[in-house]
């Protein structure tokens, strides 16, 4: 399972078709606060935050997750550079910063990635 969590509905409409396309299961959130408030049963395989979003943004969502001690592989999505981000990205242990518009086959790579790190969830079917 993927959760999307992006406050642009386009964004989310179009990563969760693709996501889709290669056989994931997909939840999507229009904020950190509706995913938080979400509590899902199953620990997802993969979190992909935008990280400019209005009330809590994808860095706060990310390290507010951490200090719970939730470990979920996290891809943080962004349309701007901004280096003390990508500093506090790293820094939380987010598996990859993408400059947005994303390549789906970066994304895919990515996504392979954390299911990797999660060996208790398949990895995105070919």
């Amino acid at each position: 399972m993927v959760c999307i969590v992006d406050d642009d509905d386009a964004v989310r409409d179009s990563l969760r078709a693709l996501l889709e396309s290669y056989g994931l299961t997909v939840f999507d959130f229009d904020c950190a606060a509706a995913y938080l408030s979400a509590k899902p049963a199953v620990e997802p395989g993969c979190l992909i935050v935008d990280l400019h979003m209005p009330g809590l943004d994808g860095l706060e969502l990310i390290e507010l997750l951490r200090r719970r001690r939730v470990q979920t592989p996290a891809i943080l999505l962004t349309g701007r550079h901004d280096d003390q981000a990508a500093q506090r990205a790293r820094d939380s242990g987010v598996l990859k910063l993408l400059h947005k518009p994303v390549l789906a086959d970066d994304l895919k790579f990515w996504i392979d990635r954390a299911f990797s790190v999660r060996s208790d969830v398949p990895a995105v079917r070919h």
